[in-house]
């Protein structure tokens, strides 16, 4: 039963992991067209995402961004993400998966 659970929680996790990202492409999209950041839908999607991507934007990858004239912060935070999802999750899985078998 607890391998169960163990098992349907990591694919949920792994889902929304994934409907963010591409919550995230969407917002990069919108991005290159002000006028439709700027709509409802735009701006919902701001309130999600800003707040990871403000993790991104302070310190040294704020430094960069500025001295190269474009925000990596999108790219640092998807590559974390995808991280995350391929190896984070895997190895703690193994590690439940050997504590509950």
């Amino acid at each position: 039963m607890a391998i169960r659970i163990i098992y349907y929680g990591i694919y949920i996790l792994n889902y929304a992991i994934w409907i963010y990202s591409i919550v995230m492409v969407i917002d990069a999209i919108l991005s290159w067209v002000p006028s439709m950041r700027d709509s409802a839908v735009g701006r919902i999607i701001n309130r999600i995402i800003d707040p990871y991507l403000n993790l991104f934007r302070k310190g040294p990858i704020e430094r960069l961004s500025q001295t190269i004239g474009i925000d990596i912060s999108f790219l640092i935070g998807l590559l974390l993400l995808y991280f995350v999802q391929d190896y984070a999750i895997k190895w703690l899985a193994n590690i439940l998966f050997r504590i509950f078998a």
